[in-house]
């Protein structure tokens, strides 16, 4: 009966508008599933190719830390600011998009790097060294800790270099004038001559009341500059390598190995000593060499070369000692000297005279003492202390990676990681990134601490290594965001900066008024007395000038000219709020080129070059499709 009742009324005119509407509903939401596909996680793509969000967050992280590196706490105010973080964000995903069409643009040119230049590259990277030389384990080591393998470095690196290639004939091949240089030296070594009335805003705030109603209003147009700073509190591992090494034992047989497995570790080098007679260069140059080339006629000759050091040689510490220098190996004296003084046969040989930085040198070889392996008990100490370091740093990278992939299995605490790592879970309390507690006060771990993605995520961070042997993972517990203070707690604050600002509108009304005195040719003299003002005369204010206020300096050299014999006058605001009218009287220019000519045109090249750079990027954007990726919605350039 009721299966009747249906079939009836979905014969009638409504129920045929609703089953078309209920039809119409699932096609609409079939297509839209094919239209839609899965859901994009990549914050940007260059034609058709993702840049990835773990490529932007690592990106963003980076640069982040830079800022701070740079900037401390001031880049930490500007952190503090949602919208200027958004725009940071988008800056670094802009680089990358940049990038990523220098690397399109080089493959289009058919730039290569072969397999034998990355191997050079590599060898020669000194964070790859030991003593001087590459080693494999600790290449191996440092990719691994950064998650890479061989063949992802390998490839990272290829990138970099072809995308130098690039870059290199781009910026490399733009120069500047030395016309433009000397023009823009003129300019940088302009002055100025002044006259300064100053109406200091402290002068004029006795007497000016303020009203709650004023207070509030203040408060509430401009609770930002009143604001606690944003806090957070974590959870964190430490990982100490000189704990680690407390615990590992070196014998002597191990020592031993060790000496007869590195031979080359232990030779001494060969050693010589000698003894010299320096003639200083003085006034005359050619004077001093031909004096050099006499004593060692006399050397020659059979004088006694101790003798004639202690007479002729200005090296006067050596030459009491008949010019006998200390023994000495290669790579410590100057290459001139050392090269002649190697050169040297045996005993009693003297060179030729030898120039150096220091004058001439008549060098007379004394003993020669050959190469030789240490032998082991001269440095079997030095070895074990080696050996633990070693096995330290392999201990602790190996830990390090422990706790790396502990901590990302199991991401939503530290409390497993801590039990397989035998650690401590350390807590702390809120902290801002101005009073964090070490060794949370690192560049790095804020950079981390204060992560809206880690927080968002509610994950354990990377391993974060830092300088002193150390390493960390941490958890974000909780979350304090910057906010206004309570206008009670800041109330007296806003007074004043209240009265400050009114005070110093006091003094614009006072200035104007000379102001307009002085571009009528009217004599403010009697004004000056009134308001117990003088005037300050300045001569000679370059554009460089620390003891002025930047605002003022700045507004000075914006300035028109004299003219006429008339000075050019204005009113200028300075930092601190205190109103200055200023007359500027002359403009002094350099008659003669100054020595930062050379300096000025090589940055005249620089900016030359960025300005390629840009010019570049510009031409392969308007060139290529861009598509930016964000929470709501897809723009496309």
């Amino acid at each position: 009966m009721m299966l009747d009742k249906l079939r009836e009324g979905a014969q009638g005119k409504v129920a045929k508008v609703i089953l078309g509407l209920i039809i119409l509903s699932f096609a609409l939401a079939g297509v839209g599933s094919y239209l839609n596909g899965p859901a994009r996680t990549a914050p940007a793509t260059v034609n058709g190719n993702d840049i990835s969000a773990p490529a932007l967050e690592n990106a963003y992280r980076n640069e982040r830390a830079r800022m701070e590196s740079q900037m401390g706490e001031a880049f930490n105010q500007l952190a503090a600011n949602p919208d200027y973080m958004k725009q940071f964000r988008r800056g670094v995903l802009d680089r990358l998009i940049d990038q990523a069409l220098i690397d399109d643009k080089a493959r289009s040119l058919g730039l290569r790097v072969s397999d034998e230049q990355i191997k050079q590259a590599i060898v020669a990277m000194p964070e790859f060294a030991e003593n001087g030389k590459f080693s494999n384990d600790r290449y191996l080591q440092l990719i691994r800790r950064a998650g890479m393998t061989p063949e992802m470095f390998r490839d990272s690196l290829r990138q970099d270099m072809v995308r130098q290639q690039l870059m290199g004939a781009v910026l490399g091949s733009e120069f500047a004038l030395k016309g433009e240089a000397e023009q823009l030296d003129r300019l940088y070594n302009q002055t100025r001559d002044l006259r300064l009335i100053r109406l200091a805003a402290s002068a004029y705030v006795d007497g000016i009341e303020v009203s709650d109603a004023e207070v509030e209003q203040f408060y509430k147009a401009n609770s930002a500059r009143f604001m606690n700073d944003e806090t957070v509190k974590v959870d964190y591992l430490l990982l100490d390598a000189a704990n680690l090494g407390k615990n590992i034992k070196v014998t002597e047989q191990d020592a031993q190995d060790y000496y007869d497995q590195h031979q080359d570790l232990f030779q001494r080098p060969e050693r010589r000593q000698v003894a010299h007679i320096l003639i200083p260069f003085g006034k005359d140059e050619k004077a001093a060499e031909q004096k050099a080339e006499a004593v060692l006629a006399k050397a020659k000759a059979g004088d006694d070369f101790a003798a004639l050091a202690k007479a002729d040689s200005s090296d006067t510490f050596s030459a009491k000692k008949g010019g006998e220098l200390d023994w000495f190996e290669k790579g410590v004296m100057d290459p001139a000297f050392e090269k002649a003084a190697f050169a040297l046969a045996k005993a009693g040989d003297l060179s030729a005279v030898v120039k150096s930085p220091f004058g001439f040198h008549i060098i007379k070889l004394l003993g020669v003492e050959p190469a030789k392996t240490k032998p082991f008990v001269d440095v079997m100490s030095d070895t074990i202390a080696r050996l633990q370091s070693e096995k330290a740093k392999e201990q602790f990278f190996a830990e390090q990676q422990k706790m790396a992939d502990s901590s990302f299995e199991n991401p939503d605490s530290l409390d497993l990681t801590a039990e397989a790592m035998g650690l401590q879970v350390q807590s702390t309390g809120y902290f801002s990134q101005a009073n964090a507690p070490a060794p949370l006060n690192d560049p790095k771990v804020l950079s981390v601490a204060f992560s809206e993605q880690l927080r968002d995520d509610n994950t354990n961070s990377d391993v974060i290594e830092l300088a002193d042997g150390k390493a960390l993972v941490l958890h974000i517990m909780g979350h304090q965001p910057k906010a206004a203070k309570p206008l009670a707690e800041v109330k007296e604050q806003v007074i004043t900066v209240i009265k400050h600002d009114k005070a110093s509108e006091v003094a614009r009304g006072k200035a104007q008024g000379l102001l307009d005195k002085l571009k009528a040719g009217e004599n403010v003299q009697a004004d000056l007395t009134a308001l117990g003002l003088k005037v300050d005369t300045h001569t000679g204010v370059s554009r460089f000038a620390q003891e002025m206020d930047q605002n003022l300096v700045t507004q000075v050299f914006r300035m028109p000219h004299p003219t006429d014999g008339k000075p050019s006058v204005e009113l200028v605001t300075e930092a601190n709020g205190d109103r200055v009218v200023v007359a500027l009287d002359k403009v002094n220019v350099i008659k003669e080129p100054s020595q930062m000519v050379s300096l000025l045109q090589g940055q005249l090249g620089q900016g030359k070059a960025q300005a390629d750079y840009k010019s570049l990027i510009d031409e392969l954007r308007k060139a290529a499709k861009i598509e930016y990726f964000t929470d709501v919605e897809a723009t496309v350039e």
